[in-house]
């Protein structure tokens, strides 16, 4: 386990601290530490707090589909069309909001919350910063994440139930992710707990279309998500074509993208049973509540990031995450 990550943990039942023991590779709860409902395994450097999913039924499966995806669309070279230097090019300028640009990255610790495939961790790593993967599942690994890398650790929990102390992070990133939870608006204010003052939380969740597409979109669902694995993903081969009549938010469209990243697309939009749609203004609620300040409307659908107040000293001067 990186070292570094033991002073950001915390205990998803009860916040307390963790400590590790080195024997047994557990980490152990300093409030609980004899209560095995409060004890947590590291398996192959990657702590393990799974035991605080919630549901056995839609969100297990969910958590299936998309480990399933990421072993068959994982070693991809690009993955949503977009090849690693694309997915680096994403994390700087209008996509994240005039305020992140490659420089600001340098030090900073960032959570990649629902990291999914990992190709945006080694991206955050590229760009100076410290990051953290954090997923449910065992994407990460199947997709071939470089746990080596100093720069990067994986924890594998849910972003309903994040197991990280309060104000750990400069940025929590989360695209594409908490609109696949059985509550994508505390899923928000989850994520939202863990930004440091003067950081920043950015999120992407599903555009609520017009009401035809929803209406579509949610009969083929009804059935496509209780297919069994291997029927959606023949499924989602056959359909790539739909890419050119769909609107796809990464841009993924047969013709300029493979026909096997086509069918990953396709896969996302029929495999897992969670799926929600918000708005804009929706989210932005989300981020008042939150207790988040400056809001930047990104140019992506539903993209927003939201600026947590920086501290105040005592003198009553301002002070970001920045300085410390």
């Amino acid at each position: 386990m990186h070292p570094f990550l033991e002073q950001l943990l915390a205990c998803p039942r009860c916040g307390g601290a963790l400590q590790l023991d080195t024997g047994a590779q557990i980490l152990c709860c300093a409030q609980n530490p004899t209560d095995p409902a409060h004890t947590w395994p590291v398996v192959r450097n990657i702590p393990r707090f799974v035991g605080s999913l919630r549901s056995k039924g839609a969100e297990t499966r969910t958590v299936h589909a998309f480990e399933r995806q990421w072993r068959r669309y994982g070693g991809l070279r690009r993955i949503f069309g977009k090849d690693p230097r694309s997915m680096a090019d994403n994390l700087v300028g209008a996509r994240m909001g005039a305020r992140i640009d490659a420089g600001w990255y340098a030090g900073k610790s960032v959570l990649d919350a629902g990291c999914g495939h990992g190709r945006y961790l080694r991206a955050f790593a590229s760009l100076g910063a410290r990051v953290v993967g954090l997923d449910i599942g065992r994407g990460p690994e199947a997709a071939g994440v470089p746990l080596e890398d100093p720069a990067i650790a994986v924890v594998q929990g849910s972003v309903l139930e994040a197991p990280f102390q309060d104000a750990s992070f400069d940025l929590v990133f989360s695209d594409g992710v908490i609109h696949h939870t059985p509550n994508a608006h505390a899923a928000y204010l989850e994520l939202a707990r863990l930004v440091k003052p003067g950081g920043a939380l950015y999120i992407w969740v599903y555009p609520r279309e017009g009401r035809l597409r929803e209406l579509v979109f949610g009969a083929a669902r009804a059935i496509t998500t209780r297919l069994p694995g291997p029927v959606v993903r023949w499924l989602s081969f056959a359909a790539a074509p739909l890419t050119l009549f769909v609107r796809s938010y990464s841009g993924t469209r047969l013709g300029r993208a493979t026909w096997g990243e086509c069918a990953q697309v396709v896969h996302d939009w029929i495999a897992p049973p969670l799926q929600s749609h918000h708005t804009w203004e929706e989210v932005a609620a989300w981020a008042s509540e939150a207790g988040l300040g400056e809001c930047e409307r990104l140019p992506i659908p539903t993209g927003l990031t939201a600026w947590r107040p920086a501290a105040a000293d005592p003198e009553g001067r301002a002070r970001s995450s920045a300085g410390r």
